[in-house]
């Protein structure tokens, strides 16, 4: 038996049985974020009677059909996720915490306890990216639970009834994560979800695109902002820097073939998404996301690409109107934009917005140093940097990494920043060693997404919302459970090969008694 034959037997089904997308059930999720985007975008208000009639509807339709078929609910809840901030699905608001978002996320539990029972398997599965994962969640939990420790029954209950929901909303992703790596256990499954999420990010572009021209060209440069799903322009411009180097990623592997170039539409619709929203982080982290593509796909465009980018920057008229009078607002007109450190203050050459966010780091990093382990709370940031700096208004601290620390101490930050460069290197082994060239180039488009991330949350907090962060969560659990398919594919041939070689060096248990009745 050749080692070739042998490799071919120990792999897993995932990895080396053919898994088409099902065409027929993507044109009807595109169907549906179709009409979530339309019901997100009228202007007519729908009854809480017809909101609450028609969702109860889909959810027990939707929970039939999961029984017969247990992928539905994962592939809807992907292609509601967009959606989820502006068609939060509360049911008039009968119930707290009831919302759409919940039970999908209950659904799903559900649908995970009974795979792993029908399956007789345990239901938790170990990887190397759930062990900082979780020492991040505790932490920032144990930081949450220690207000009421410090302050007091009476002010800690106000806090965390205030609060709970935030704390929420920021574990939502991470049980995401949890719920698509147990449930996604086959090729087939994973490739309609990247597929399904592509589609999701199509009709995200579209819509802001279309809000923008709805709204007219407006006098002043905040009222022409657009924030679309997210409804913040930062926010959903870093939304379409995470997930279009997908569409870009397909047309680089696939250049060769025709039907690449189509890839090309969706990207410059996202692009275009990105200008709608003037944002000036989210303009460099695309440049940052489009050097991370170039550099793990081709050294030499790698290089073209970080001429391209240094060549539009010490010559910014070659850019578009907006994107150069949005960039050319970051400094004063009388600074010149190649030597905007002259005066040696860089806050005087600073517009207001950009000087007030040095500003206020500097006293986040007071504010770090005089609790670095647990923190001042969460969302109490806005509220503690007045006391480290001259102003008694609220603030925001313009930094994920800043507000992390500042919130849930440096351990939080810690735990935050190994899950990323852990991430970034599973996604890189997923790229070089996965045998399905689908996975390896959805592979290639996160690393682009995630060259980005680093850049975008530099300027604010771009992962706290579950409308943003919630294709990032679902893509780390896909490239943790393909860098599972990898190690199995690649400790499979050497076990087998082990095996071959040790029954040839021994003879077998037939021979050794016939040898022995010989004697």
């Amino acid at each position: 038996m050749s080692l070739f034959t042998m490799r071919r037997q120990m792999q897993p089904a995932s990895i080396e049985e053919a898994a088409p997308v099902p065409r027929g059930l993507l044109i009807w999720m595109l169907v549906v974020m179709g009409v979530l985007g339309f019901l997100s975008q009228t202007d007519r208000q729908l009854s809480s009677f017809v909101i609450v009639l028609c969702s109860i509807a889909g959810l027990v339709g939707l929970l039939i059909l999961g029984m017969r078929r247990p992928e539905l609910p994962i592939y809807v809840m992907a292609a509601y996720l967009p959606f989820s901030k502006i068609l939060v699905g509360n049911f008039g608001g009968i119930m707290t915490a009831l919302n759409l978002t919940n039970l999908f996320i209950i659904l799903l539990f559900v649908n995970w306890m009974n795979q792993a029972a029908a399956e007789r398997r345990k239901p938790f599965e170990g990887h190397i990216l759930h062990a900082p994962i979780l020492l991040m969640t505790f932490w920032v939990i144990l930081s949450f639970l220690r207000i009421g420790i410090l302050f007091g029954s009476d002010w800690a209950g106000d806090y965390f009834q205030t609060y709970i929901g935030d704390l929420k909303r920021w574990v939502d992703p991470i049980v995401i994560y949890f719920l698509f790596f147990h449930l996604v256990r086959d090729r087939q499954r994973w490739k309609t979800l990247v597929v399904i999420m592509m589609l999701g990010v199509l009709v995200a572009a579209i819509m802001a695109i279309r809000e923008y021209l709805t709204s007219g060209e407006n006098a002043s440069l905040d009222s022409s902002r657009v924030g679309g799903i997210a409804g913040q322009p930062n926010i959903l411009g870093a939304f379409f820097v995470y997930y279009m180097f997908l569409f870009a990623a397909f047309w680089l592997e696939r250049i060769k073939q025709p039907k690449a170039w189509g890839q090309w539409i969706p990207f410059l619709l996202c692009f275009r998404g990105i200008m709608v929203t003037f944002s000036r982080g989210a303009y460099l982290a695309f440049a940052q996301g489009v050097l991370g593509l170039t550099y793990f796909k081709n050294k030499f465009l790698f290089v073209a690409a970080t001429t391209v980018i240094v060549l539009a920057f010490l010559n910014p008229w070659a850019l578009p109107a907006g994107i150069r009078y949005r960039l050319g607002s970051t400094f004063k007109p009388e600074t010149q934009l190649s030597d905007p450190y002259s005066q040696g203050n860089l806050e005087k050459n600073l517009d207001v917005s950009s000087a007030q966010r040095l500003i206020i780091w500097r006293g986040a990093k007071e504010m770090i140093q005089k609790d670095p382990w647990f923190g001042c709370g969460l969302g109490l940031f806005p509220y503690t940097i007045g006391r480290h700096l001259e102003t008694d208004r609220w603030v925001d601290a313009h930094n994920a990494y800043i507000v992390t620390a500042a919130e849930f101490g440096v351990p939080a930050l810690v735990f935050f920043i190994i899950v990323l460069l852990l991430l970034y290197r599973i996604t890189v082994i997923v790229y070089r060693r996965h045998p399905d060239p689908f996975i390896r180039t959805t592979a290639l488009g996160f690393l682009g997404g995630l060259s980005g991330l680093f850049m975008a949350n530099m300027f604010g907090s771009r992962l706290n919302t579950t409308e943003v962060s919630g294709y990032f969560w679902i893509l780390a659990a896909l490239m943790a459970r393909a860098h599972l398919w990898v190690r199995t594919s690649q400790a499979g041939p050497r076990d087998a090969a082990s095996a071959a070689a040790g029954n040839a060096a021994r003879p077998s248990m037939a021979r050794r008694f016939s040898r022995k009745r010989a004697v």
